[in-house]
């Protein structure tokens, strides 16, 4: 870095170089690459990088590995650095796992991110004719003229609601709680068995424990219901029309039934699914069947060791760990290891989780290894070599000493190194805990040749 008189501190902190002297760029947050790794941190005013204005990462190797002095520690540890090659000094960018620049990865870094919204499938789904989605987007964005609204636009008014003309009238009380709502609800609820709903998320989860296609009926019945009242209401306040109960009802049942031709989901084979497909007079569908798969573990060769593997995370991206069991042939549990991630993805962990064990594997000279993992994605990154690239490095050393296959395993059988994960998921990002033997609790661990089973 070059000191310059005049410049604020951003200038002086942007001019970082690499080993063979390229200028890398004037963002506050950058990476320096050397030797396959980056070292990705925010400058901040910072006394140490002001009286170094030289930096380089030539600085931070010694004898082929990472030497961190204590007055960078603030900015990355040593744990956190990956293995180093000696393929010489090549850019990577941090925003793909590949390390190779897209014009897509870089507008999602720059661009304003907002919450992700649940319900939006949900409402626009394909299921649901266009002009119910667009009407119930427009009530959940309250981009509607109700009298709450437009008060809080200024508008001077005396409000009353249309239908029990007891109440200011609100969004919420039209929709979800005045008695002339309430009653229409309670006569859809009685068809589905479920309790008058208060919101949209709760239309969204009363019918999590149905079929598919009582979950597309649900959907579409109570999405009419919400586009109707609201209907209905600008229909008394705009033309005075009267409130009609059963007006309502025969409105709510066409529309459903107009419907039916986009609805396609499977049915379960129970009288509860059949009845209300004949209550709203729509036609049967198909009766997917469950599939049972028997299934079985089985154990390594002579001389291999079985390191069954998994990553969690709890979000996608989210608080993640990876985890991994070794066995040997005999069956026995040589070791279990669980490590946290911090914020990762549920791929990365799986990566991540055959990468450690691979490196536990050399450490202990064993050298001929099946890993096991329920993660297809995984296995074909692997066997293709197109990894993330901040393990390439270390899966190259690990083919250099290994000799090594992958299993694929379901998951019914793939309980213990979830297990392992799970708890890695609960550790502080870069905690690593090895067990040698099977640790105290790890309860259940997978029996060979006893059938496990698999429904589909």
């Amino acid at each position: 870095m070059e000191k310059k008189n005049g410049t604020n501190n951003l200038e002086q902190n942007s001019k970082i170089l690499m080993e063979i002297g390229l200028h890398i760029t004037k963002n506050p947050q950058f990476g320096l690459v050397s030797s396959g790794f980056s070292l990705k941190f925010k400058i901040i005013q910072d006394d140490v990088l002001i009286n170094n204005p030289k930096i380089k990462v030539a600085d931070f190797l010694q004898n082929g590995g990472w030497v961190i002095h204590s007055d960078y520690s603030t900015f990355f540890g040593a744990n956190e650095l990956p293995v180093i090659d000696d393929k010489g000094d090549r850019r990577i960018w941090c925003g793909t796992s590949t390390g190779k620049f897209t014009v897509a990865s870089a507008y999602e870094l720059i661009r304003n991110k907002f919450p992700t919204l649940q319900w939006t499938k949900q409402v626009w789904h394909p299921s649901i004719h266009p002009s119910i989605s667009s009407s119930v987007w427009k009530i959940v964005r309250r981009v509607v003229p109700s009298d709450d609204n437009l008060k809080r636009r200024k508008v001077q008014l005396d409000s009353r609601c249309p239908f029990c003309k007891n109440s200011e009238e609100t969004l919420e009380h039209i929709l979800w709680y005045c008695n002339f709502s309430e009653l229409i609800w309670k006569r859809l609820g009685r068809i589905f068995n479920f309790l008058n709903p208060n919101s949209l998320e709760d239309i969204l989860k009363l019918a999590k424990t149905k079929s598919p296609s009582i979950k597309e009926v649900w959907r579409n019945a109570s999405l009419v219901t919400m586009k109707e009242l609201w209907f209905l209401r600008n229909k008394v306040v705009y033309e005075n029309a009267a409130v009609n109960q059963e007006n309502l009802k025969r409105s709510i049942m066409k529309m459903v039934q107009d419907c039916d031709c986009i609805m396609k989901q499977c049915m379960w084979n129970s009288s509860y699914d059949l009845y209300v497909l004949k209550f709203f007079n729509l036609r049967c569908r198909k009766v997917k069947s469950i599939q049972v798969q028997e299934i079985y573990f089985s154990l390594p060769k002579e001389n291999q060791i079985l390191l069954c593997c998994d990553g969690a995370s709890k979000g996608n991206p989210g608080t993640a760990g990876f985890g991994f069991v070794g066995r040997n042939n005999n069956g026995v549990v040589i070791v279990a290891a669980s490590g946290g991630l911090g914020t990762a993805t549920n791929f990365l962990a799986e990566v991540v989780a055959v990468i450690c064990a691979g490196e536990w594997a050399i450490s202990n000279n064993l050298f001929n290894v099946i890993f096991r993992s329920d993660s297809n994605a995984t296995i074909s990154t692997f066997k293709s070599g197109k990894l993330p690239w901040i393990v390439t490095t270390r899966w190259n050393n690990i083919c250099s000493k290994l000799h090594w296959d992958f299993v694929h395993s379901f998951r019914e059988i793939n309980f213990s190194a979830d297990t392992q994960a799970k708890t890695g998921a609960g550790l502080n990002k870069g905690e690593y805990i090895v067990y040698t033997g099977r640790p105290p609790f790890l309860k259940k661990i997978e029996i060979p040749f006893f059938p496990y089973f698999r429904f589909q």
